[in-house]
């Protein structure tokens, strides 16, 4: 068995992975042979006959290591991906499945750091934070009544990792908590399940509607003018998914006409944002680069899954969040 490591913390991981490969079952597990790709493209070892591949986040910010890791797909040799992400929209993913390779993704790892994200603009809106930043700006001193999140229900959609977050921390805030997904789910956070038929349901009852349900063919422009209708006028929106799930013609209609109270959009359709959208220009539109995600201790989490999926493939158990399909699911 061959494995590739990747990433700023590469060395450390492949040490780790030696005690896990030491403690093997099998006699072809403990012959592994462990590489590190460098940032520079470079590896300290054949690559030739590449049987499990880590990819991290961080190798991402090496162009030369990302263009030979990307190379490595192509390997006749290799059984089993690691992937970066909780998404897998992207054809890489798919060709992987279509040829037989396992892919593992990193749903779970970026709960924390996107719900933290949601509530720091839930908080933007429901405390009137720019307001503010504006008549500091003025030297302008004028109280601004701001609204209470004990009094508000946060509406999510696709209860995964993410979902499962925010709603424990919308629970801190006293919020009402309802949630929908294409799977029925029990869990004591919420105040309800609501069915994925109803989803206009959950939309007129939630003031924060928070997606955070995978990009496919079931979600591709889930949300369009209907669903901003239901919302009504003091609903805001807050998209981490992707931005193929909303309608973005319909949203800039509806943020322009002040169907909806306001929008914040990590993720929006074409990714940079053109200089000439009109979401750019919309003083009730908050956009910022699909950064939610980030945090130092990414890849911290992503190598302790992979370490531990490591130990479950030498071992041939079952992968955690191992992936048979790119159709709908959680994130």
């Amino acid at each position: 068995m061959k494995v590739c490591f990747t990433g700023d913390l590469a060395e450390s991981l492949r040490e780790e992975a030696r005690g896990i490969i030491a403690n093997a079952v099998s006699d072809s597990a403990r012959e592994a042979e462990l590489i590190v790709l460098g940032p520079d493209g470079s590896f300290d070892g054949d690559a030739r006959g590449l049987e499990v591949l880590y990819f991290s986040l961080s190798a991402t910010n090496h162009p030369a290591a990302m263009k030979a890791l990307l190379g490595l797909f192509d390997s006749p040799s290799l059984r089993w991906v690691q992937g970066p992400g909780a998404g897998i929209d992207h054809p890489i993913w798919q060709g992987l499945i279509d040829r037989g390779v396992r892919l593992t993704n990193a749903s779970g790892i970026h709960s924390e750091p996107i719900a933290q994200y949601i509530f720091a603009y839930v908080l933007h809106w429901e405390r009137n934070v720019r307001q503010h930043q504006e008549q500091q700006a003025r030297r302008e001193w004028k109280i601004i009544h701001s609204e209470d999140l004990a009094q508000k229900t946060l509406g999510i959609v696709g209860y995964g990792g993410i979902g499962q977050a925010a709603a424990r921390i919308a629970r801190a805030f006293g919020m009402r908590v309802l949630a929908t997904r294409r799977t029925p789910v029990e869990d004591d956070v919420l105040d309800r399940f609501v069915p994925l038929a109803d989803l206009h349901e959950l939309l007129a009852e939630s003031d924060y509607v928070v997606l955070c349900m995978p990009f496919n063919d079931d979600t591709r422009e889930m949300l369009g003018a209907a669903e901003f209708a239901a919302m009504g006028a003091s609903s805001v929106l807050i998209n981490v998914a992707r931005g193929g799930v909303v309608n973005e013609s319909d949203l800039i209609e509806a943020l322009s006409a002040r169907m909806i109270r306001g929008a914040t959009l990590d993720v929006v359709s074409e990714e940079p944002l053109p200089e000439s959208s009109p979401l750019w220009g919309l003083d009730n539109c908050m956009i910022t680069p699909h950064d939610a995600g980030y945090s130092p201790l990414g890849d911290t989490r992503l190598g302790a899954l992979f370490l531990e999926n490591l130990r479950r493939y030498a071992a041939g158990d079952t992968l955690i969040n191992e992936i048979s399909t790119t159709g709908f699911g959680d994130r």
